[in-house]
């Protein structure tokens, strides 16, 4: 169907000369009125359907009916795009919030999201654009949002303000930027700390490490981490370890070597797959070592703490250092591994006899050695309470989780079955003390049925190995380290498996 045009309205030919933009819903009234007044030549209408519909087109109601059609779609054609611009002009208003002050009302559009941020000469000029795919523009998140600056450079008169103005944003950027950066890498270093775990097992000489570092080990050997299923990976008294504490194996560099302490992080707990839990078993003894050891200690064994007061050996500086200074290692190593310690306690009279006829030492002098060295550990466990509840203080203003305790005490009396009625009494306080030792540790489990295959009981009479004369020597030092040793008020939960025998 052909329609000709017989004349237009005069009031859009004047609309259009004197330049105005005819409105959409006027445009369909317009054309609608046109037309009604077009002539439409019948004959040339090929068939009746559309001889039709050109009437009901051409009649009253078809006129009307044309031009609300055309004023709906004008209308919902409206209402998008002002949704579009109240959408685009929310998210300027909110990501200007975010700008810093005296930023010379710059807009959002100006902010710039990269890793290299280059400062802009010459200034930048704000300006609005439609286009959500600009290249131009970049988000930046800050502390309020996402935000964005527009990197296009024009002409400024005002350069030094603007320049001071774009510096102080960029200065704000690089350090937001920054910032995340660095919580980044320490969320690395924690989960590389919770994967390397170094356990050192404290205690004087003869406190019977020998019984109970088996125990351990075995129940490390038995968890599995819950997330992964895989086993722990365990390693007792590695040789590097050693080498760097103590000095073994003709190691030359000191123990706050970074170098060393690298050396033994590279091997014990290399990064991998992030998903492996090590474990690493020390437990040398205080003192360790004869004073004429083959073995390349930094400090050795020291004679003249045979012939020194307990106090004296504790105020000790070769004392303080041997095997290894315990605050020095806590200190480096606890940056890197989640450092723990568990003080091995064993009666004192069972202590003395256990090496008493060893090295040929007197046994008066013997005593002032292991008590000495007693008072060293526990000012070692109370500096370590002390960390601990400054750590857990300072933690909880930041928001972060509370740290794992540093330090626990195995009473090697509570494992002995001798000291219970029953096999059955003795085996329920072994479990006990298996417990405490999974939670303590952060293990998953404390289930280990085979923990003390390897347990074997000295049959050993202090008494007799001591004899009478030297007996009651002991018993007067024992009187010494009352309200002293075991440190149980800087150690353990008051469990009674942990209620120590003096």
């Amino acid at each position: 169907m052909r329609v000709q045009k017989v004349h237009t309205l005069s009031s859009e030919a004047d609309d259009q000369q004197r330049g105005k933009v005819i409105p959409h819903s006027r445009r369909c009234a317009v054309e609608s009125a046109q037309l009604s007044n077009t002539p439409i030549k019948m004959d040339n209408v090929p068939s009746t359907s559309a001889r039709w519909f050109a009437s009901a087109l051409l009649s009253p109601w078809g006129k009307v009916i044309s031009a609300l059609i055309c004023l709906k779609v004008f209308t919902y054609t409206k209402i998008a795009y002002d949704q579009m611009d109240a959408e685009y002009s929310a998210s300027i208003s909110s990501a200007s919030s975010a700008l810093p002050p005296n930023t010379n009302g710059y807009s959002a559009d100006q902010l710039v999201h990269s890793d290299n941020i280059q400062n802009p000469s010459p200034p930048l000029q704000a300006y609005k654009t439609n286009s959500i795919m600009d290249k131009n523009l970049i988000d930046v998140e800050t502390t309020s949002g996402f935000v964005q600056f527009n990197t296009i450079p024009v002409p400024n008169g005002n350069n030094q303000e603007t320049n001071s103005a774009i510096q102080q944003s960029m200065d704000e950027i690089q350090q937001l930027q920054q910032k995340r950066q660095e919580q980044q890498q320490l969320t690395q270093e924690q989960l590389a700390k919770d994967n390397c775990q170094i356990i050192y097992i404290l205690g004087v000489e003869g406190s019977i490490h020998h019984g109970f570092t088996p125990i351990l080990e075995t129940l490390a050997k038995s968890q599995h981490d819950p997330n992964t299923g895989k086993a722990y990976e365990v390693t007792y008294a590695p040789k590097v370890l050693r080498s760097a504490l103590f000095g073994l194996y003709q190691e030359k560099r000191d123990i706050d070597d970074p170098t060393l302490i690298a050396k033994v992080f590279r091997e014990l707990c290399p990064e991998t797959d992030g998903k492996t839990k090590r474990v690493i078993i020390e437990d040398s003894s205080f003192p360790s070592g004869a004073l004429d050891d083959p073995r390349s200690y930094r400090i050795r064994r020291q004679a003249s703490w045979m012939t020194s007061s307990m106090e004296e050996v504790a105020s000790d500086e070769f004392a303080l250092n041997h095997p290894l200074n315990l605050r020095k290692f806590y200190e480096l190593y606890s940056q890197h591994a989640n450092v723990q310690f568990i003080l091995l306690n064993r009666p004192f009279l069972e202590t003395m006899s256990s090496h008493a006829n060893d090295w040929g030492e007197e046994v008066v002098g013997r005593s002032n050695m292991i008590r000495g060295f007693m008072l060293i550990l526990k000012r070692f466990v109370e500096y370590l309470r002390q960390e601990e509840e400054h750590n857990n203080s300072s933690g909880g203003m930041r928001g972060s989780r509370k740290k794992k305790a540093m330090a626990t005490i195995v009473c090697a009396d509570k494992i002995m079955s001798k000291n219970y009625e029953s096999m059955y009494e003795a085996t329920m306080a072994r479990q006990h003390i298996l417990d405490y030792l999974a939670e303590f540790l952060g293990w998953p489990s404390s289930r280990c049925p085979e923990c003390y295959n390897t347990w074997k009981e000295s049959k050993k009479d202090p008494v007799k190995v001591l004899g009478e004369k030297n007996l009651g020597l002991m018993l007067n030092d024992m009187k010494e380290l009352e309200g002293m040793w075991p440190p149980l008020e800087a150690i353990g939960s008051g469990l009674p498996e942990q209620q120590c025998s003096l």
